[in-house]
């Protein structure tokens, strides 16, 4: 546990010889902040910046990496703007902040917290997955029989049904991402089967720490199709399924309450300085949820920029008649710019498994029809779905800046810039960061 902090984290170097603060904001699972002074001397500086840079990171990260990957990456955004934008044409007085969630499913000899990125660090092989984190779900008797059956190497078609019916209730979340509303519990025979289909791994290698999940997973020669009561099931991947749900309902959770409230208070305390909002993986959903749940905040944030986000491709869905509009549709309005989102199909795990795990609602398409993207694929997978406001184009470098759209949407087809899901601070992304600050 660190020591407590009543203000910025670290002082940074900035733009002409000058130096800006950094924060990190905690909050717990709940969403309620655990750094109330840090906070509230965030709101004060930010009334003095003119631009506050609110950073969330995704799932399974720890302090010690997200302080380095935060740091990583302004490192290559003051590269990129000593560059292209120095001096820069306007002031500069920038604030920073780092959301700090409890995001980690992984754990080892020591405590861990959160990272903006997805670098595997050096005791990541002794690293294991933290089944208390569905356990704490159950009453001692199921939380019991469920450690039993998670030791298990395989489990025959009735055991798993068992696991199923177990985790079932806590999997029941609100699928804001696609407006929706609240879910019902899924059935626990169809939970087998996505667990069935799910591709799966070497069982003697870790999931990586800092990503989403595994970097590189392998089939497991299931055919998703056809997939149904198999003899055997390797339960870790129903838990490496259960535990992207339950951290996808809590990045969302935190997004909503906790981080929105600082965000209203940062904006109304500030009303002429640029917040732009970036989020990585499950970070993504952290500053989504927290700029469109509820009601408007009392201005628009300047921008948003998201990197790989672990959230459904069709969040910004327009309302058709028969389908509600993306539960994240309300951030378009909510933004002076337009919203900026990287894909890539060098991410293995937006590309390869979110659409398994992130299912709650009973299937209602195949996973892949006719070689279109599946109706649960992932934003940072395929980029934007079913929505009129999108302008696609390649991800640029500098100095060839992006061009003003009128669309509310910019999605970047970044495969030729991010080689995978923890590969988020670079030039390049940082470049797209720069262009939003110089608009």
């Amino acid at each position: 546990m660190t020591a407590a902090i009543r203000g910025p984290w670290k002082i940074v170097p900035s733009s002409g010889g000058q130096t800006a603060p950094f924060y990190m904001i905690r909050f717990d699972k709940r969403g309620v902040c655990t750094s109330p002074a840090s906070l509230a001397h965030l709101v004060t500086a930010s009334a003095e910046a003119t631009d506050v840079f609110l950073f969330s990171h995704g799932w399974n990260n720890d302090w010690a990496a997200a302080t380095r990957r935060y740091e990583q990456f302004l490192e290559q955004f003051t590269q990129v703007r000593e560059q292209e934008w120095d001096p820069p044409a306007r002031e500069f007085r920038p604030v920073l902040v780092g959301v700090h969630w409890p995001s980690t499913v992984l754990v080892g000899g020591d405590d861990r917290g959160p990272d903006i990125a997805g670098e595997e660090p050096e005791a990541a092989e002794e690293a294991e997955v933290d089944l208390g984190l569905l356990g704490e779900h159950l009453d001692a008797d199921q939380a019991a029989r469920f450690y039993e059956l998670a030791d298990e190497a395989q489990l025959t078609g009735a055991d798993a049904l068992e696991l199923a019916s177990l985790l079932a209730p806590a999997l029941a979340g609100a699928d804001d991402e696609l407006g929706s509303g609240p879910e019902h519990t899924p059935d626990a025979k169809e939970l087998v089967r996505l667990w069935a289909a799910m591709p799966s791994e070497d069982p003697q290698a870790p999931t990586s720490r800092g990503g989403f999940v595994d970097e590189t997973p392998e089939t497991n020669g299931t055919d998703p199709q056809a997939a149904g009561w198999l003899d055997t099931l390797n339960p870790r991947n129903a838990i490496r399924s259960a535990t992207v749900l339950l951290m996808k309902d809590r990045a969302g959770r935190v997004g909503g309450a906790g981080v929105r409230t600082m965000l209203h208070g940062i904006l109304k305390a500030s009303p002429d300085s640029r917040v732009h909002l970036i989020g990585h993986s499950y970070g993504a959903k952290v500053v989504l949820s927290a700029l469109a749940a509820g009601s408007a905040p009392t201005r628009p944030v300047e921008s948003v920029l998201l990197l790989q986000p672990a959230t459904s491709a069709k969040c910004f869905a327009d309302p058709d008649g028969t389908e509600p509009a993306g539960g994240y549709r309300p951030a378009l309005d909510r933004c002076a710019q337009p919203i900026m989102t990287t894909f890539s199909r060098h991410d293995a795990p937006l590309t390869k498994l979110f659409h398994f795990a992130a299912r709650r609602a009973s299937d209602r398409r195949e996973v892949v029809i006719a070689g279109a993207p599946s109706e649960f694929a992932a934003l940072g997978g395929v980029g934007p779905q079913d929505t009129s406001s999108v302008t696609v184009v390649d991800a640029r470098t500098a100095p060839q800046r992006y061009q003003h759209t009128t669309e509310q949407i910019i999605a970047i087809r970044a495969d030729a810039v991010i080689s995978g899901h923890g590969d988020v601070q670079n030039p390049a992304t940082a470049w797209a960061l720069l262009c939003q600050v110089m608009e």
